[in-house]
C-alpha cells in the first residue's frame, strides 16, 4: 500500500503488441482522413494539426474557421485528462486497462456513427452545425481514450494517433544502423515504427476510398475497426 504523499506510478505508457498498435493506427488514419475531408472538417487525432489550422485561421482573422479544430484539442485534452479517473478503480492489469480504454472508444465511435447517420444522412451533405461539434467532441474524446492503450512495444516508444515523433526516431535509427553495436535494436525500431507510420497512410487511403463510395456512412468503418480490435483482444484473453 502506497503511503500518503507518496507518488502513484503512472498509468501509462502501456506495452503491447505491433498488431495492436499498427491496427490502431489504421483506425486514427482512416477517422482524421474521413473527419477532415468531410464530416467536422478538422483533425480528430492529429492535434498537431489542429493547432496549426487553429492558429493560422486566428492569424488570417477567420475566428469561426478556428471554433472546429479548437474545440477538437479541447476535447482530445479533457479526454486525456479523464483517463486516470477511468483506470483508478480496482487499479486494472495493464491489458484490462487496455481493454477498458478500448471499450470507451468504441462506444464513443458507435454513438458518433449515430450522430452523424441521423443528423446529417448516410449519402447527405457534410455535417454542420451543432451535428458538427457533437461529433468532433466524440471522435477527439474516442482519439484520447485510444492513445493511451498502447504506447510501448518491444521497447519502443510508439503512439496510434500521432506520429511526428515516431518519424524523428525512425530516422535517427535509419541512420544510426551504420554503428554494428545498436544496429540489432534499430533493426527492432524501424519494423516497429516503419510498420505504424505506413498503417497511418493505409487507414487514411481506406478512408479517402470509402469516402467516395460510401459518403458520412464512411465514418462507419473507423468505429467498426475499433470494435473488431477490442474483440480480437478479448478472444485472446
Amino acid at each position: 500500500m502506497t503511503e500518503a504523499g507518496e507518488a502513484r506510478a503512472p498509468i501509462a505508457p502501456l506495452a503491447g503488441p505491433l498488431l495492436l498498435v499498427v491496427a490502431l493506427a489504421a483506425v486514427t488514419g482512416c477517422l482524421d482522413a474521413v473527419s477532415l475531408a468531410r464530416t467536422t472538417r478538422t483533425f480528430v487525432g492529429f492535434q498537431t494539426g489542429n493547432l496549426v489550422l487553429a492558429g493560422l485561421d486566428v492569424g488570417r482573422g477567420q475566428f469561426a474557421a478556428a471554433a472546429g479544430p479548437g474545440v477538437a484539442v479541447l476535447a482530445f485534452l479533457a479526454g486525456t485528462a479523464l483517463t486516470p479517473a477511468i483506470l483508478a478503480p480496482g487499479a486494472p492489469a495493464p491489458r484490462t486497462a487496455a481493454r477498458r480504454l478500448l471499450a470507451i472508444a468504441a462506444a464513443l465511435l458507435a454513438v458518433n456513427v449515430v450522430v452523424v447517420l441521423l443528423g446529417a444522412g448516410a449519402d447527405g451533405a457534410p455535417p454542420r452545425g451543432a451535428v458538427r461539434y457533437v461529433s468532433i467532441v466524440i471522435s477527439a474524446w474516442a482519439m484520447a481514450a485510444q492513445t493511451s492503450v498502447v504506447r510501448r512495444v518491444r521497447g519502443v516508444s510508439v503512439s496510434s494517433t500521432f506520429s511526428t515523433g515516431m518519424l524523428t526516431r525512425l530516422g535517427l535509427s535509419l541512420g544510426s544502423r551504420r554503428d554494428p553495436a545498436g544496429r540489432s535494436h534499430e533493426r527492432v525500431v524501424t519494423h516497429v515504427l516503419g510498420a505504424t507510420i505506413l498503417s497511418f497512410f493505409t487507414g487514411a487511403f481506406v478512408g479517402g476510398v470509402l469516402l467516395v463510395a460510401m459518403g458520412n456512412a464512411a465514418v462507419i468503418a473507423p468505429a467498426a475497426g475499433v470494435v473488431l480490435v477490442l474483440a480480437t483482444m478479448g478472444a485472446r484473453s
